[in-house]
């Protein structure tokens, strides 16, 4: 017995054309064939990436919006409303408009697992609600572009579905807060303020981070050794300054007496070269080090498969 295409079942159909195809081809293929496929059309879960707000555009988000999982806007597109975007599970937005960045809201988006934009305190407010229909349930990952993380207000509350956060700018305290507020984060980039005088406060959250990548003006290893706890495998170090230096005895020391599981060290720095045999001396712990240049002032060093 043959079968046609056309004599799938719908749901069978909705899993071909997601696997296939992209949404540009997908339309213009099946747009306007007949009403069971602009009705099949508007259930497809795609991708979305729109760089120019065309004609085009707008009528691919006119079609997959209702249904579409995931979406990229990388340039400033103001017609497109994130309203109709109602089971997003992933948002990438780069520069969005103030109408864009206010519908980033957990009523408006309830679906969001990926949320890639800059900060608002809308979204803050949303991630640590006082109450639970206000916070996001499914949000794991978040990427703010490194804005300053502001003083936390009264009313929030421990978010413990938050895993990963990306770029934020903290000074000690507010990091502390921060901390305080994700008891379950594993996966943290984060700056330090430069000329930071605030104090840590030790007493709000305890040290299970699994991954840290932290940026500072100068190294300050008391701030590593408040943030690395047994749990942590992998170490991604940024030095800004060009005169900052690097004591790597000392680093290989505190590293080794704070975990054991360290499987993967990086540190990106400015400056002079560090000689690969130095470091490799200055502790066991950098003995599979090897360099990476970026530019002629730009360096790095990575370990990998410590032991």
């Amino acid at each position: 017995m043959k079968t046609i295409f056309e004599g799938l079942c719908n749901e069978i159909l909705i899993d071909i054309l997601e696997y296939i195809a992209t949404p540009h081809e997908i339309y213009h293929a099946f747009s306007n064939l007949n009403h069971r496929f602009d009705t099949i059309l508007r259930s497809i879960r795609l991708k979305l990436d729109i760089y120019v707000e065309d004609k085009q555009s707008l009528t691919l988000i006119n079609y997959f919006s209702s249904y579409c999982n995931c979406l990229c806007i990388n340039n400033v597109c103001p017609t497109i409303s994130l309203n109709n975007f109602s089971r997003l599970r992933s948002l990438t937005i780069s520069e969005p408009t103030d109408e864009q960045i206010n519908s980033i809201q957990s009523t408006t988006l309830p679906m969001l697992e990926y949320l890639s934009s800059p900060a608002s305190m809308l979204i803050f407010d949303c991630l640590f609600g006082n109450d639970q229909q206000q916070q996001w349930l499914f949000l794991r990952v978040c990427n703010f572009y490194f804005p300053v993380f502001p003083d936390s207000k009264l009313t929030w509350q421990p978010n413990y579905t938050l895993c990963t956060l990306f770029g934020v700018t903290c000074s000690r305290t507010t990091l502390s807060q921060l901390l305080s507020l994700l008891p379950c984060l594993k996966h943290l980039r984060v700056d330090m303020i430069a000329n930071d005088l605030s104090n840590w406060n030790l007493s709000i959250f305890d040290k299970t981070l699994a991954s840290l990548r932290i940026g500072f003006h100068y190294i300050n290893y008391d701030d590593l050794y408040v943030l690395i706890g047994p749990c942590l495998h992998r170490l991604y170090l940024e030095i800004y300054h060009e005169q900052s230096s690097i004591n790597f005895a000392r680093l290989g020391a505190l590293l080794t007496s704070l975990t054991t599981k360290l499987k993967q060290f990086n540190c990106d720095y400015r400056g002079a070269k560090i000689c690969i045999t130095e470091i490799k001396s200055a502790h066991s712990l950098f003995q599979n080090i090897q360099a990476k240049s970026y530019s002629c002032d730009t360096h790095g060093v990575i370990c990998e498969d410590i032991i």
